[in-house]
């Protein structure tokens, strides 16, 4: 079932992808203030725990046999270290579609099980090629009393085509708990990057 955005939603993310076939949201309080809080975004070694290696590596796993199915070299694997720089990058498979002074947005063109497709930001809105789901994944903060900050995470997919929408619903009900697991171990190594005794411009 596709969803659609409340009125008067004004969050990036729903320039892309206003309706969805699933959406989840994880968010936690960091005890720093929004600037840097944001700054450590894209600062945090968003792999720094073992269990999100784990999940990085094994989400790989398709796009390898994908890629040696095709007779292609297979994608890069999963460092100790992986910063917002290392996802956006040339080769990597997300965009960035968008950023403010709170939010930014990266966007995925997924061809479930396996292989996707990458277009600039300025495509990637009306982007409608059957065979695909986008993604969109947002990273926020704002601000909260005695100088803390939330910080939120969201995800919305919606396929381009019914055919797809089954193929990513028989994946997504597999998938679904490591995915949301994977999105709160990068909000707390942002969180842990934010609070370290260096960064932090609060008490």
């Amino acid at each position: 079932m596709i969803v659609a955005a409340p009125p008067g939603a004004d969050a990036a993310i729903a320039r892309f992808v206003p309706r969805w076939d699933a959406r989840t949201r994880q968010s936690l309080v960091v005890r720093a203030d929004p600037a840097t809080t944001y700054a450590a975004i894209r600062a945090a070694n968003l792999a720094a725990a073992w269990p999100a290696r784990l999940l990085t590596a094994a989400a790989m796993v398709p796009e390898r046999i994908g890629a040696w199915v095709r007779g292609q070299a297979p994608p890069a694997r999963t460092g100790r270290t992986s910063r917002l720089g290392t996802v956006l990058a040339a080769d990597g498979p997300w965009t960035l579609l968008a950023e403010t002074d709170r939010e930014l947005v990266l966007g995925l063109l997924w061809s479930p099980p396996a292989g996707g497709d990458k277009r600039p930001a300025s495509e990637w809105a009306a982007f409608a090629e059957p065979g695909y789901a986008k993604v969109a994944w947002s990273l926020s903060v704002s601000a909260q009393d005695a100088g803390r900050t939330l910080l939120s995470t969201e995800t919305r997919t919606i396929a381009t085509d019914e055919r797809t929408r089954r193929r990513f619903w028989l994946i997504w009900a597999v998938i679904a708990p490591f995915a949301a697991l994977l999105r709160r171990l990068v909000l707390r190594a942002i969180r842990d990057e934010a609070e370290r005794p260096g960064r932090l411009s609060t008490p």
